[in-house]
């Protein structure tokens, strides 16, 4: 008898729970299709002629959660930053550092060096006019008063292109298209390499506006044909590199209580840091007896005189990554072109990306990328593989540093929310969204990681492009995510 009723008792608890099972999977299925239908509403009515690729993904599992053409391959922009820094956390390390050396040749006799002075980049986008100044007073520390010999810059780390396929002639000028060498300087701790910030400050009314340069004008050329009008009028005034070449126009009006601050690109980083580096060497009082600006390799017999390093690459990726830096994503891709395959080149980088991606079974083949910052327009990908990137890194010992470099919405800190910092504010999404923004004419993107209402962990990929302005939507729709799953 007692038998008999351990039996019963056994079905009873199966039948329980198979109801159970069963009453889960359907409230798991209603709330899937709840999602789905808020998704479409918000796609059907506004982003209606947009392409459109949607994924979302249990963070644990990777199970398919919702897709909207997940398949459909789109413009990436900044998203795909997430592969270029994957690949360079497990190529490069979390601790790589950049150097720039400081070498000399000949002798040195009665404080004059009867030879020539080195410097050789190897692709740090933090080298500043502060660390430039420091190799001068090494210089000087060394009893050199004067260099009768050459200056040379040696930035042989990368190869000659200075820019990545696809950059648009009138973006030539700006800091997101910035030239990239082996040899380079930021003006601030932005690390926008490549670049200098000029500022027109409005002067007397009828004059032309003051101008400010930082951290120095180097090789370029100011033409400054703006007026500065009255308080009030409407300011027109514009900052632009003209293309291909030195010279920094600056033209239109500028109202006199009005500033306007450009961060311009050099036309070329290499001669630009080396013409800084001579008005260091004469401001700390060193002569040299040849103006021209060389470029050569360093001798092996040159002597080390000092040597810059980077912070670690774990530190250098949070302005890169919360700012969508995508200088330093150039050089990061030339960078692992050359110590993976002594090739640095784009080229070279990018064949590194897809054996990155092909090493954790990412199907490559349908990834198309010409650069690592997602500034080309012929890069594309599909939600699905972004989204199954973001699962796939999670095993990886770097994550936490990975995940730790993206922005956190709503979080105003620069450094911390980055280009989320002023989006997603709805408590339901304010500080439990950490993704990757992206931005191109016509491109609207945002992939990463979303703590739910329901205390589960999600990964989404939300790829917009034929559509201006969709962040705002993207943004409606990471909500409905939060909400209802």
């Amino acid at each position: 008898m007692r038998k008999k009723w351990s039996v019963m008792v056994m079905a009873w608890m199966l039948v329980i729970s198979m109801f159970s099972f069963q009453h889960v999977a359907q409230a798991e299925e209603a709330v899937k299709v709840t999602l789905s239908n808020s998704i479409t509403r918000i796609v059907a009515e506004k982003l209606a002629g947009a392409d459109v690729s949607i994924t979302v993904r249990d963070r644990h599992s990777g199970e398919m959660i919702y897709d909207y053409n997940g398949q459909t391959t789109i413009k990436p922009a900044s998203n795909m930053k997430l592969l270029t820094t994957a690949a360079a956390l497990n190529v490069l390390g979390k601790d790589y550092r950049f150097n720039t050396s400081l070498y000399t040749t000949g002798k040195l006799s009665n404080g004059v060096l009867k030879g020539d002075v080195y410097l050789k980049g190897q692709g740090d986008p933090t080298l500043s006019i502060e660390d430039l100044q420091r190799f001068a007073e090494e210089l000087k520390a060394k009893g050199i008063q004067k260099i009768d010999g050459r200056i040379v810059g040696d930035d042989k780390w990368f190869d000659n292109d200075l820019l990545t396929p696809g950059i648009w002639v009138g973006d030539e000028s700006y800091y997101y298209a910035a030239p990239i060498s082996a040899l380079t300087t930021s003006p601030n701790t932005d690390y926008d390499s490549g670049t200098i910030i000029v500022e027109a400050i409005g002067s007397a009314v009828a004059e032309s506006p003051s101008i400010k340069v930082t951290p120095q004008i180097g090789d370029l050329q100011i033409v400054n044909e703006a007026q500065t009008v009255e308080a009030g009028e409407t300011n027109t005034i514009t900052i632009e590199r003209l293309y291909q070449t030195n010279k920094i126009v600056i033209s239109g009006n500028l109202p006199i209580d009005k500033t306007k601050k450009e961060w311009v690109t050099v036309q070329h980083p290499t001669t630009h840091t080396m013409t800084m580096f001579q008005a260091v060497l004469t401001e700390a009082g060193i002569e040299f007896t040849k103006d021209k600006v060389f470029q050569a390799a360093t001798p092996k017999s040159a002597q080390l005189v000092a040597m810059k390093q980077s912070m670690p690459l774990e530190q250098l990726l949070i302005p890169y990554m919360k700012l969508s830096n995508n200088g330093i994503a150039d050089i990061l891709v030339k960078t692992m072109g050359k110590v993976k395959n002594q090739h640095g080149s784009t080229k070279g980088g990018l064949k590194v990306l897809e054996e990155y991606g092909n090493s954790i079974n990412l199907n490559m083949a349908d990834w198309h990328f010409k650069d690592g910052s997602g500034m080309s327009h012929e890069n594309s990908v599909s939600s699905f593989l972004v989204s199954e990137l973001l699962f796939k890194v999670q095993d990886e010992d770097w994550f936490t540093t990975y995940l730790n470099s993206l922005p956190v919405a709503a979080n105003a800190d620069r450094m911390v929310g980055g280009t989320l910092r002023t989006r997603l504010k709805d408590p339901l999404t304010a500080g439990k969204v950490f993704a990757k923004t992206g931005s191109l004419t016509g491109v609207s993107t945002l992939s990463g990681y979303l703590e739910a209402s329901s205390g589960q962990s999600y990964i989404f990929s939300v790829l917009v492009q034929n559509k201006s302005g969709a962040s705002t939507v993207i943004d409606e729709i990471v909500k409905v995510m939060a909400e209802e799953l």
